[in-house]
């Protein structure tokens, strides 16, 4: 009879340390629009105003986006950001909450 109840602490010990591997929950897939993001965000959209050279204030933009998306991403549990491409389908659209974020931070 104490083989029974071995057996069954073994078991039940088994199936508690395997199920958290079970239970986990993808990350879900964020996506920015970029023009959407240039349209919302006033503190972009007088960066892109700016009298300088096209490819500095792209990179400007684009190092301002890519930090608060990271941040975003890391507040919201998101697995991922991706700039939505033609090809890319999914995701979830976070490109309005982004820019009020931007507008927030500057």
């Amino acid at each position: 009879m104490h083989y029974y109840r071995k057996a069954a602490a073994v078991f039940i010990l088994i199936i508690t340390l395997v199920l958290p591997f079970f239970l986990e929950a993808e990350a879900e897939v964020a996506v920015v629009e970029i023009k959407t993001l240039l349209a919302e965000s006033e503190y972009l959209s007088s960066k892109a105003a700016e009298n300088k050279k096209p490819e500095t204030v792209e990179a400007e933009i684009l190092k301002i986006i890519k930090k608060a998306a990271a941040e975003f991403a890391e507040e919201n549990n998101y697995g991922s950001v991706v700039t939505k491409h033609q090809l890319y389908k999914g995701g979830k659209d976070i490109s309005s909450q982004l820019a009020k974020k931007i507008d927030a931070e500057n």
